[in-house]
């Protein structure tokens, strides 16, 4: 998987991985030891980051990528 460096950050590419893995939230966070608050911020930054409208939008603009 490929992305600008300016776009994603390295903790924000490898949530990026589990979500193409369709790992679930609670996983992701257990994988990354991120809390779910910390978690839901860096997916609120990939979805602006992105401009994706929803996690739906989010998954779909990353397997694009």
């Amino acid at each position: 998987m490929e992305f600008k460096q300016e776009e994603l950050v390295e903790r924000e590419i490898e949530i990026a991985g589990y979500l193409l893995q369709n790992f679930s939230l609670k996983m992701i966070a257990e994988k990354t030891s991120l809390s779910k608050k910390l978690l839901a911020a860096h997916l609120q930054n990939m979805m602006k980051k992105l401009k994706a409208e929803d996690m739906e939008a989010l998954i779909k603009l990353i397997k694009k990528i």
